[in-house]
């Protein structure tokens, strides 16, 4: 990095409340009523239940091809064209112990009748599967909806000492416009549905996922936003929703009901569990000691609740951790935090993080701004998508600094250091072009410089 690119702060925005949805930013399905007044996954507006099963509202009746065992199935996956339905009989349960790497054709639909009056809807189940093994690979256009998909690992209150010889996944999206949702997935010790690169435009939703050991959901390298995880069930002991920190990754989470689980007697004593993650980027962390967690989170009207009776861990849990900074924003807001004191309800590193309009704790205490909110930090390199930036060239670098509080607060004074030095004091933020930087006079002993802005309220 050179002394010059070593100036990292290049636009800054502090908010305090009511920033913008990320699903309005992304837009991916944008939520048609205003739901700034109401709080966790009981806000739900989508027509059906959180969670799916009864009154699911997006019922399918029947295909192209009715199958009701593993011989049947298979053969519909290998002859299924785009557009068609490969319809999975009530009552059927397709035992598919020994397969794997099965793939769901391009715009192929997998469907049964889970919700319908009250229906259960029909099983795919494998007893066994090999060490590392991934069940389904779902392609472009695919649907899995009123499916149980169950694998051959323990539930959470049968895991023994020797779990993690296993290492399985229930699905795979590596595509674009996938929809999983009316389904309920479980006992697989890996991962529920694993988002892989040039996965996007994916809608996860209305499922019950439940004793999935590890990750119930997860965004991983080089998959993009609009990832929308939305309206399920979540049964969790490791995380419940996490990202992979890649450069480019997020995802959105929305009136999900996040249920903590009692964890096995021999994980204890047991910390650092959290329900909703975003993991440091590895190779930048490796290599330059720096965090980048993904680009963007949205973590929204969410409710999040124990069912671990007197687990001792779950007092020193979190509801959510951003390890490292994003390069856009991660929020978290109109929630229903299971943790009381926002401090340890949303942990993060850096910054990039929003907390603000959250209910915590069994009392539902409201927080409109929690201290974890930091500024907006927008960097030079690696720029985020679609925004603009400016470049760090020539003898002088303008700095642009705005402030936004939404109309709720007061700025009293804005201070601006650059290395320590004061270079600015206002009762508001400097006008763009107001401050320009000369490289002429930055100290070229120093590999970077830090710009700091401090706003008074």
């Amino acid at each position: 990095m050179s002394r010059l690119s070593g100036i990292q702060l290049i636009f800054l925005t502090l908010s305090f409340l009511g920033c913008q949805s990320l699903a309005q930013e992304m837009e991916v399905k944008p939520i048609p009523v205003d739901l700034s007044t109401l709080y966790g996954a009981e806000s739900n507006n989508t027509g059906s239940p959180i969670g799916g099963g009864a009154g699911y509202a997006n019922l399918l009746s029947g295909g192209d091809y009715n199958v009701t065992d593993a011989a049947s199935f298979l053969a519909a996956l290998n002859s299924a064209k785009s557009g068609e339905v490969i319809w999975i009989e009530p009552n059927s349960s397709i035992d598919l112990s020994g397969q794997k790497d099965l793939y769901i054709p391009q715009g192929v639909t997998i469907a049964g009748n889970r919700g319908q009056d009250g229906a259960p809807g029909p099983l795919i189940f494998a007893d066994q599967l090999d060490q590392d093994a991934i069940l389904f690979w779902v392609q472009m256009g695919a649907r899995f909806t009123g499916i149980r998909i169950q694998g051959p690992d323990p539930d959470f209150d049968k895991i023994e000492a020797s779990y993690e010889t296993s290492s399985t996944v229930c699905m795979v999206i590596g595509d674009q416009d996938v929809e999983i949702d009316n389904c309920e997935i479980s006992n697989f010790n890996r991962g529920g549905i694993e988002i892989y690169p040039d996965g996007s435009d994916i809608h996860i939703h209305h499922n019950f996922l439940h004793d999935i050991h590890a990750y119930p959901f997860i965004a991983l390298n080089k998959s993009a936003p609009p990832i929308l995880v939305e309206a399920n069930i979540i049964h969790w002991l490791w995380h419940a929703t996490a990202g992979s920190g890649y450069p480019g990754t997020g995802y959105e989470a929305r009136f999900n009901l996040i249920i903590r689980k009692k964890v096995p007697d021999f994980w204890l004593p047991y910390d650092e569990s959290h329900a909703i993650d975003m993991h440091p980027y590895l190779p930048v962390l490796q290599e330059r000691d720096q965090r980048i967690a993904g680009d963007e989170m949205s973590v929204h009207h969410n409710t999040f609740r124990s069912e671990a009776g007197s687990d001792p861990s779950v007092p020193t849990s979190f509801d959510a951790k951003v390890r490292g900074t994003p390069r856009i924003l991660a929020t978290f807001y109109n929630n229903e935090f299971l943790i009381a004191k926002p401090e340890q309800s949303v942990v993060h590193y850096d910054g990039n993080v929003w907390v603000y309009n959250n209910k915590y704790g069994p009392g539902g205490t409201l927080i409109e701004v929690a201290n974890e909110t930091t500024p907006q930090i927008l960097f030079q390199s690696p720029p985020p998508p679609n925004i603009e930036v400016p470049r760090l060239s020539g003898s002088e670098i303008p700095i642009d600094i705005s402030v936004n509080t939404f109309g709720e607060l007061q700025v009293a004074e804005v201070t601006i250091l650059l290395n320590d030095e004061e270079i600015y004091k206002g009762a508001s933020a400097p006008s763009p072009g107001e401050i320009v930087l000369k490289t002429a006079d930055l100290d070229n002993n120093l590999a970077q410089h830090k710009l700091l802005s401090l706003i008074h309220i």
